[in-house]
């Protein structure tokens, strides 16, 4: 299946300057970013397009690969840049809630209520203040974990505890304290300008960003496997079961690094190392009749639960739709039954509709919610590294972004800069 450029296809015709294999919010954005920076791009994709991003339909309710929201910040800059119109809303934290030592307390979330809140004793509060005004000063190194930092600093139990808890919530890890400072900190003051819960879910964002590539003139080419990506003189050469596809430049954002260096062949970048392992959530969406919290993170476990309609625009008629989250360490840590059991006790804690009173109930057991897991004293890929060459990578795996907002961010970098290098082969662009 083929889009609406079918009939048009540079690397069929001739050569494209730039050929972005892989069509979920990364390849989108890199061919975006190449679009707008002058270069032809054509788009091959082995699925429909969204990879992750992709939206189900169930009993009326828009169910997303777990529970995805879009952070204020870099990647919603980018989207705003390229006119991606972002609908929804954020979640109301007020009377957000914790599990803490076995009971279920309200989750202090601003300054006032972190003041106020008996989970904190005095000097840790005293603390958190001190350490707050340190990271708006300057972050810490990512030569060092969360933990040996906080260790260093002389925080107590109860306040190391609250920051894990914290820095899960925005990282999606399972376990931040092992991973380095810099980022998870990073990525906790991001959180600090909010979140959208996007209305019609990520699919919306996904259509979007399809709809402005063919209206500039991408072409796209969906259901199309690449079996390898291969240097030809000057340029690359991605082969299918039935075309290959000429570019002077190519952006691979398929999935993970492994994924990525399957079909080049060979990891002179060393990203499979540098990356780290994927990181994955156990997912349950329920929906249904309203539960008594809407929104409850454990901090004693992996354990997220959130509103999600009628938040956004995901649920028929005004109809509740929560999802509820286990964060997973590791292969050790995937047993589907194990994992629903979880999720079901935290639901249940939460007040969730039970199983038969539940319009929509679908269960996710392990998938993957980063490619890559950052980790202590190691850079992370940016996706540029083979640069001279004339191909880059783009994914959630790279950058010093996390998640979408590495998706986006990685995306339109490696666009660009995939546009540029085409630039450079010929002394201009070919449109």
């Amino acid at each position: 299946m083929m889009n609406e450029q079918e009939c048009d296809v540079p690397g069929r015709a001739g050569v494209s300057d730039v050929l972005v294999v892989g069509g979920g919010l990364a390849g989108l954005t890199a061919v975006l970013g190449a679009n707008r920076t002058g270069a032809s791009v054509a788009l091959l994709d082995a699925h429909a397009l969204g990879g992750r991003a992709k939206s189900a339909e169930r009993n009326g309710f828009i169910l997303n690969e777990g529970g995805h929201a879009l952070h204020n910040g870099a990647g919603r800059a980018i989207l705003d840049e390229f006119g991606v119109p972002v609908r929804g809303a954020s979640p109301d934290t007020a009377s957000s809630q914790f599990v803490w030592e076995g009971e279920i307390v309200p989750l202090p979330m601003t300054p006032t209520a972190l003041m106020r809140t008996p989970l904190l004793g005095l000097r840790s509060k005293a603390k958190l203040s001190a350490i707050f005004a340190s990271l708006n000063l300057k972050l810490p190194d990512d030569s060092m974990s969360v933990d040996d930092w906080l260790d260093q600093r002389g925080v107590r139990p109860d306040l190391h505890k609250y920051l894990i808890a914290m820095l899960r919530l925005g990282s999606y890890a399972a376990n931040p304290g092992t991973q380095p400072a810099g980022m998870m900190f990073r990525q906790l003051l991001a959180g600090q300008a909010g979140v959208v819960y996007v209305d019609g879910g990520w699919q919306g964002v996904v259509d979007d960003l399809r709809r402005l590539a063919v209206a500039a003139g991408v072409s796209i080419i969906d259901h199309h496997r690449v079996s390898s990506i291969r240097p030809e003189g000057q340029g690359w050469i991605a082969s299918t079961d039935s075309h290959e596809y000429r570019a002077k430049a190519v952006v691979v954002a398929v999935g993970g690094p492994s994924q990525a260096v399957s079909l080049l062949g060979e990891d002179g970048a060393d990203w499979v190392e540098r990356a780290g392992e994927p990181q994955r959530a156990a997912c349950l969406d329920i929906g249904g009749e309203p539960g008594r919290s809407t929104f409850l993170l454990s901090a004693d476990e992996p354990l997220y639960l959130s509103l999600h309609a009628p938040v956004a625009d995901l649920a028929p008629g005004g109809s509740h739709l929560y999802s509820v989250m286990r964060y997973l360490d590791g292969e050790a840590d995937r047993s589907a039954v194990r994992n629903r059991a979880e999720l079901e006790r935290h639901a249940n804690n939460g007040g969730l509709p039970c199983v038969t009173d539940r319009v929509v109930d679908r269960f996710l057991a392990a998938p993957v919610v980063s490619w890559g897991r950052p980790t202590v004293g190691r850079q992370r890929p940016t996706g540029l590294e083979r640069a001279s060459e004339g191909v880059f990578a783009a994914g959630d795996w790279m950058s010093e972004q996390l998640l979408a907002d590495a998706s986006i961010v990685s995306g339109a970098a490696s666009g660009r800069a995939a546009a540029m290098h085409a630039a450079r082969r010929t002394g201009t662009l070919s449109r």
